[in-house]
């Protein structure tokens, strides 16, 4: 019987973790409403690739910044999105 030993998060960053999944999963949504299906392609990708470009951070006060920042951006896109309608 063999184990594979895995890195065991702290609670701190499984808390990170949980919050960074459910904002990607907030913005993705988000993306969903708006109306032109080229602009939305284009968003999620680049969505996609922000949050695979900083998956490897460790360090908890540069994960908190990404969220912010991403917090940020997803204000802001809402607010774009109830500006179009």
């Amino acid at each position: 019987m063999s184990t594979k030993s895995k890195d065991v998060l702290s609670l701190s960053q499984f808390l990170l973790r949980s919050k960074s999944l459910n904002l990607y999963r907030d913005i993705l949504r988000t993306t969903k409403r708006i109306p032109n299906k080229e602009y939305q392609t284009e968003l999620r990708q680049f969505v996609r690739q922000e949050f695979e470009n900083n998956r490897q951070h460790k360090e908890e006060e540069v994960i908190k910044s990404f969220l912010n920042r991403g917090r940020q951006f997803h204000e802001e896109l809402l607010t774009a999105l109830s500006l179009s309608n």
